[in-house]
Protein backbone atom coordinates (compact mmCIF):
# COMPACT_ATOMS: atom_id res chain seq x y z
CA UNK A 1 0.00 0.00 0.00
CA UNK A 2 1.36 3.44 -0.93
CA UNK A 3 0.25 7.06 -0.60
CA UNK A 4 -0.68 7.42 -4.28
CA UNK A 5 -3.11 4.52 -3.97
CA UNK A 6 -4.60 6.08 -0.84
CA UNK A 7 -4.80 9.54 -2.45
CA UNK A 8 -6.68 8.08 -5.40
CA UNK A 9 -8.99 6.13 -3.10
CA UNK A 10 -9.76 9.09 -0.77
CA UNK A 11 -10.28 11.53 -3.66
CA UNK A 12 -12.49 9.15 -5.65
CA UNK A 13 -14.50 8.47 -2.50
CA UNK A 14 -15.15 12.22 -2.32
CA UNK A 15 -15.85 12.93 -6.02
CA UNK A 16 -17.31 9.54 -7.06
CA UNK A 17 -16.09 10.51 -10.51
CA UNK A 18 -12.91 9.22 -12.18
CA UNK A 19 -12.52 12.26 -14.45
CA UNK A 20 -12.72 14.77 -11.58
CA UNK A 21 -10.42 12.62 -9.46
CA UNK A 22 -7.84 12.52 -12.25
CA UNK A 23 -8.08 16.30 -12.70
CA UNK A 24 -7.67 17.01 -8.97
CA UNK A 25 -4.65 14.73 -8.69
CA UNK A 26 -3.10 15.83 -12.01
CA UNK A 27 -3.25 12.26 -13.29
CA UNK A 28 -4.89 10.46 -16.20
CA UNK A 29 -8.08 8.45 -15.71
CA UNK A 30 -6.38 5.14 -16.61
CA UNK A 31 -3.67 5.89 -14.01
CA UNK A 32 -6.32 6.48 -11.33
CA UNK A 33 -8.08 3.25 -12.33
CA UNK A 34 -4.83 1.31 -12.05
CA UNK A 35 -4.10 2.70 -8.59
CA UNK A 36 -7.60 1.83 -7.34
CA UNK A 37 -7.42 -1.64 -8.86
CA UNK A 38 -3.96 -2.33 -7.39
CA UNK A 39 -5.16 -1.22 -3.95
CA UNK A 40 -8.19 -3.48 -4.17
CA UNK A 41 -6.02 -6.40 -5.29
CA UNK A 42 -3.57 -5.80 -2.45
CA UNK A 43 -6.35 -5.62 0.16
CA UNK A 44 -8.35 -8.43 -1.42
CA UNK A 45 -11.60 -6.45 -1.34
CA UNK A 46 -13.76 -4.35 -3.66
CA UNK A 47 -13.79 -0.73 -2.51
CA UNK A 48 -16.10 0.70 -5.20
CA UNK A 49 -19.19 -0.49 -7.01
CA UNK A 50 -18.86 0.60 -10.64
CA UNK A 51 -21.50 0.80 -13.36
CA UNK A 52 -21.50 2.57 -16.72
CA UNK A 53 -23.32 5.48 -15.08
CA UNK A 54 -22.11 5.72 -11.50
CA UNK A 55 -19.41 4.99 -8.95
CA UNK A 56 -20.32 4.26 -5.31
CA UNK A 57 -18.42 3.08 -2.27
CA UNK A 58 -19.01 -0.48 -1.13
CA UNK A 59 -19.75 -1.11 2.55
CA UNK A 60 -16.14 -2.12 3.21
CA UNK A 61 -14.97 0.92 1.24
CA UNK A 62 -17.00 3.18 3.56
CA UNK A 63 -15.47 1.49 6.61
CA UNK A 64 -11.92 1.79 5.23
CA UNK A 65 -12.21 5.50 4.24
CA UNK A 66 -11.60 7.01 7.74
CA UNK A 67 -8.51 4.81 8.18
CA UNK A 68 -7.18 5.80 4.75
CA UNK A 69 -7.61 9.48 5.55
CA UNK A 70 -5.91 9.05 8.92
CA UNK A 71 -2.96 7.25 7.31
CA UNK A 72 -2.55 10.09 4.79
CA UNK A 73 -2.80 12.72 7.52
CA UNK A 74 -0.11 11.00 9.61
CA UNK A 75 2.11 10.58 6.56
CA UNK A 76 1.94 14.24 5.46
CA UNK A 77 2.33 15.51 8.99
CA UNK A 78 5.42 13.34 9.49
CA UNK A 79 6.78 14.33 6.10
CA UNK A 80 6.35 18.01 6.90
CA UNK A 81 8.13 17.56 10.24
CA UNK A 82 11.06 15.75 8.64
CA UNK A 83 11.34 18.31 5.83
CA UNK A 84 11.39 21.12 8.39
CA UNK A 85 14.10 19.27 10.34
CA UNK A 86 16.35 18.90 7.31
CA UNK A 87 15.78 22.49 6.17
CA UNK A 88 17.10 23.64 9.53
CA UNK A 89 16.72 27.41 9.76
CA UNK A 90 15.13 27.79 6.33
CA UNK A 91 11.41 28.47 6.61
CA UNK A 92 9.82 27.66 3.26
CA UNK A 93 6.54 29.51 2.64
CA UNK A 94 4.56 27.86 -0.16
CA UNK A 95 2.02 30.28 -1.63
CA UNK A 96 -0.67 29.39 -4.17
CA UNK A 97 -2.37 31.97 -6.40
CA UNK A 98 -4.65 31.88 -9.46
CA UNK A 99 -3.55 34.75 -11.73
CA UNK A 100 -0.17 36.27 -12.55
CA UNK A 101 -1.50 39.72 -11.61
CA UNK A 102 -1.70 38.53 -7.97
CA UNK A 103 2.12 38.57 -7.90
CA UNK A 104 1.93 42.33 -7.36
CA UNK A 105 -0.13 41.88 -4.20
CA UNK A 106 1.99 38.98 -2.94
CA UNK A 107 5.18 41.02 -3.38
CA UNK A 108 3.70 43.95 -1.46
CA UNK A 109 3.01 41.65 1.49
CA UNK A 110 6.33 39.79 1.29
CA UNK A 111 8.58 42.86 0.98
CA UNK A 112 8.33 44.13 4.60
CA UNK A 113 8.18 40.54 5.85
CA UNK A 114 11.47 39.55 4.21
CA UNK A 115 13.17 42.72 5.44
CA UNK A 116 12.96 41.38 8.99
CA UNK A 117 12.67 37.61 8.33
CA UNK A 118 15.46 36.76 5.89
CA UNK A 119 15.18 33.03 6.71
CA UNK A 120 11.78 32.82 4.96
CA UNK A 121 12.03 31.26 1.51
CA UNK A 122 8.93 31.93 -0.64
CA UNK A 123 7.81 29.34 -3.19
CA UNK A 124 4.98 30.38 -5.54
CA UNK A 125 2.52 28.11 -7.34
CA UNK A 126 0.32 29.49 -10.12
CA UNK A 127 -2.75 27.31 -10.76
CA UNK A 128 -6.53 27.29 -10.62
CA UNK A 129 -7.94 28.02 -7.16
CA UNK A 130 -9.56 24.61 -6.74
CA UNK A 131 -6.28 22.84 -7.61
CA UNK A 132 -4.34 25.00 -5.15
CA UNK A 133 -6.91 24.40 -2.41
CA UNK A 134 -6.44 20.67 -2.91
CA UNK A 135 -2.67 21.15 -2.56
CA UNK A 136 -3.29 23.10 0.65
CA UNK A 137 -5.52 20.35 2.02
CA UNK A 138 -2.83 17.70 1.43
CA UNK A 139 -0.06 19.92 2.82
CA UNK A 140 1.61 20.73 -0.49
CA UNK A 141 0.97 24.46 0.03
CA UNK A 142 1.01 26.62 3.16
CA UNK A 143 -1.52 29.21 2.04
CA UNK A 144 -3.66 30.19 -0.95
CA UNK A 145 -4.45 33.82 -1.70
CA UNK A 146 -7.47 34.90 -3.75
CA UNK A 147 -11.26 34.98 -3.83
CA UNK A 148 -13.25 32.81 -1.41
CA UNK A 149 -14.55 29.67 -3.11
CA UNK A 150 -18.19 29.19 -2.09
CA UNK A 151 -18.07 25.48 -2.99
CA UNK A 152 -14.94 24.64 -0.98
CA UNK A 153 -15.39 23.15 2.48
CA UNK A 154 -12.74 21.57 4.70
CA UNK A 155 -12.81 21.66 8.49
CA UNK A 156 -9.01 21.74 8.60
CA UNK A 157 -8.79 24.85 6.39
CA UNK A 158 -9.56 28.40 7.52
CA UNK A 159 -10.18 31.55 5.45
CA UNK A 160 -9.29 35.04 6.64
CA UNK A 161 -10.86 37.92 4.73
CA UNK A 162 -8.71 40.87 3.69
CA UNK A 163 -11.25 42.75 1.61
CA UNK A 164 -14.74 42.57 0.10
CA UNK A 165 -13.68 42.56 -3.53
CA UNK A 166 -15.73 43.97 -6.38
CA UNK A 167 -15.17 44.55 -10.09
CA UNK A 168 -13.58 47.64 -11.59
CA UNK A 169 -13.85 48.76 -15.20
CA UNK A 170 -10.41 48.87 -16.84
CA UNK A 171 -10.27 50.73 -20.16
CA UNK A 172 -7.79 52.66 -22.27
CA UNK A 173 -7.79 56.39 -21.52
CA UNK A 174 -8.22 56.95 -25.27
CA UNK A 175 -11.34 54.73 -25.43
CA UNK A 176 -14.71 56.39 -26.03
CA UNK A 177 -16.02 55.15 -22.66
CA UNK A 178 -13.13 56.75 -20.73
CA UNK A 179 -13.36 59.98 -22.72
CA UNK A 180 -17.10 60.16 -22.09
CA UNK A 181 -16.66 59.67 -18.33
CA UNK A 182 -13.90 62.28 -18.26
CA UNK A 183 -16.08 64.79 -20.12
CA UNK A 184 -18.96 64.24 -17.70
CA UNK A 185 -16.58 64.16 -14.71
CA UNK A 186 -17.81 60.72 -13.76
CA UNK A 187 -15.63 58.82 -11.28
CA UNK A 188 -17.51 55.52 -11.78
CA UNK A 189 -19.55 53.78 -14.45
CA UNK A 190 -22.97 52.08 -14.42
CA UNK A 191 -24.12 48.97 -16.27
CA UNK A 192 -26.14 51.13 -18.65
CA UNK A 193 -23.01 53.14 -19.42
CA UNK A 194 -21.07 49.96 -20.20
CA UNK A 195 -23.79 48.37 -22.33
CA UNK A 196 -23.03 50.09 -25.70
CA UNK A 197 -19.33 49.19 -25.60
CA UNK A 198 -17.54 45.98 -26.52
CA UNK A 199 -16.33 43.98 -23.54
CA UNK A 200 -13.14 42.00 -22.98
CA UNK A 201 -14.21 39.11 -20.78
CA UNK A 202 -11.48 37.46 -18.73
CA UNK A 203 -12.66 34.04 -17.53
CA UNK A 204 -10.40 31.04 -16.79
CA UNK A 205 -10.50 28.48 -19.61
CA UNK A 206 -12.05 25.75 -17.47
CA UNK A 207 -15.03 28.00 -16.67
CA UNK A 208 -15.71 29.40 -20.16
CA UNK A 209 -18.00 26.62 -21.38
CA UNK A 210 -19.78 26.26 -18.03
CA UNK A 211 -20.37 29.99 -17.70
CA UNK A 212 -21.69 30.74 -21.16
CA UNK A 213 -23.53 27.49 -21.93
CA UNK A 214 -25.55 27.56 -18.72
CA UNK A 215 -26.03 31.30 -18.37
CA UNK A 216 -24.15 31.64 -15.06
CA UNK A 217 -22.91 35.22 -15.36
CA UNK A 218 -21.84 37.58 -12.63
CA UNK A 219 -21.12 40.45 -15.01
CA UNK A 220 -23.45 41.99 -17.62
CA UNK A 221 -22.72 40.87 -21.19
CA UNK A 222 -24.29 42.52 -24.23
CA UNK A 223 -24.49 39.53 -26.58
CA UNK A 224 -25.35 41.76 -29.54
CA UNK A 225 -21.77 43.06 -29.58
CA UNK A 226 -18.65 41.32 -30.85
CA UNK A 227 -17.19 40.76 -27.39
CA UNK A 228 -13.75 39.24 -26.81
CA UNK A 229 -13.09 36.22 -24.58
CA UNK A 230 -9.72 35.62 -22.96
CA UNK A 231 -8.40 33.34 -20.22
CA UNK A 232 -6.28 35.62 -18.02
CA UNK A 233 -6.26 39.12 -16.56
CA UNK A 234 -2.93 39.78 -18.31
CA UNK A 235 -4.56 39.13 -21.69
CA UNK A 236 -7.47 41.41 -20.79
CA UNK A 237 -5.04 44.18 -19.79
CA UNK A 238 -3.12 43.96 -23.05
CA UNK A 239 -6.30 44.02 -25.10
CA UNK A 240 -7.66 46.97 -23.09
CA UNK A 241 -4.43 48.87 -23.80
CA UNK A 242 -5.06 48.48 -27.54
CA UNK A 243 -8.47 50.12 -27.15
CA UNK A 244 -10.27 46.89 -28.13
CA UNK A 245 -12.85 47.36 -25.36
CA UNK A 246 -13.33 47.54 -21.60
CA UNK A 247 -12.75 44.78 -19.05
CA UNK A 248 -14.39 44.20 -15.66
CA UNK A 249 -11.59 42.93 -13.42
CA UNK A 250 -11.49 42.01 -9.69
CA UNK A 251 -10.18 45.00 -7.77
CA UNK A 252 -7.22 43.23 -6.20
CA UNK A 253 -5.93 42.25 -9.67
CA UNK A 254 -6.26 45.70 -11.26
CA UNK A 255 -2.63 46.84 -11.45
CA UNK A 256 -1.80 50.53 -11.96
CA UNK A 257 -1.02 51.63 -15.52
CA UNK A 258 -0.56 55.17 -16.80
CA UNK A 259 -2.41 54.47 -20.06
CA UNK A 260 -5.45 52.88 -18.42
CA UNK A 261 -8.46 54.41 -16.67
CA UNK A 262 -9.95 52.61 -13.63
CA UNK A 263 -13.65 53.22 -13.10
CA UNK A 264 -15.51 51.52 -10.23
CA UNK A 265 -18.60 49.69 -11.49
CA UNK A 266 -21.65 50.98 -9.58
CA UNK A 267 -23.62 47.70 -9.61
CA UNK A 268 -20.69 45.43 -8.92
CA UNK A 269 -21.35 42.37 -6.72
CA UNK A 270 -18.83 41.90 -3.94
CA UNK A 271 -17.26 38.78 -2.47
CA UNK A 272 -14.62 38.06 0.19
CA UNK A 273 -11.01 38.09 -0.96
CA UNK A 274 -8.34 36.82 1.38
CA UNK A 275 -6.11 33.95 2.45
CA UNK A 276 -6.76 30.23 2.99
CA UNK A 277 -4.50 28.41 5.44
CA UNK A 278 -4.51 25.25 7.53
CA UNK A 279 -5.84 25.75 11.05
CA UNK A 280 -2.94 23.85 12.59
CA UNK A 281 -0.54 26.57 11.37
CA UNK A 282 -2.30 29.00 13.73
CA UNK A 283 -0.90 27.05 16.70
CA UNK A 284 2.47 28.70 16.11
CA UNK A 285 2.04 32.48 16.13
CA UNK A 286 5.63 32.88 14.94
CA UNK A 287 5.21 30.67 11.86
CA UNK A 288 5.84 32.13 8.41
CA UNK A 289 2.16 31.59 7.57
CA UNK A 290 0.94 33.64 10.53
CA UNK A 291 3.50 36.35 9.87
CA UNK A 292 2.37 36.57 6.24
CA UNK A 293 -1.28 36.83 7.30
CA UNK A 294 -0.46 39.47 9.91
CA UNK A 295 1.48 41.50 7.33
CA UNK A 296 -1.39 41.18 4.86
CA UNK A 297 -3.86 42.51 7.45
CA UNK A 298 -1.57 45.45 8.16
CA UNK A 299 -1.38 46.37 4.48
CA UNK A 300 -4.95 45.88 3.28
CA UNK A 301 -4.61 49.12 1.29
CA UNK A 302 -2.38 47.25 -1.17
CA UNK A 303 -5.34 45.01 -2.01
CA UNK A 304 -6.56 47.86 -4.24
CA UNK A 305 -3.40 48.55 -6.27
CA UNK A 306 -5.16 50.64 -8.95
CA UNK A 307 -5.63 53.41 -6.37
CA UNK A 308 -1.87 53.93 -6.12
Amino acid sequence: MNTQQLECFATLAKTLNYARTAEQLSMTQPAVSRQIKSLENELGVQLFQRTTRSVTLTQIGCQFLPDARQILEIYYRSKEWMESFHKSQRNVLRIGYADSHANWLISKILTPLLETQDNILPELTLDQTDANLHRLAVNQLDLVIGMKDAKFSDEAIHFVKLHDDGFICVVSKAHALALQCKKRRQKSVSSSGLWPHRQIIAIPTYLLKHTFSRGHRIIPVNDELDNILCATISEAYNLALTGAGFALIPEHLALPHKELAFLPWDESPRAPMGIYYRKDSALNKNSAVQKFISEAKNHTDCVLPYLR
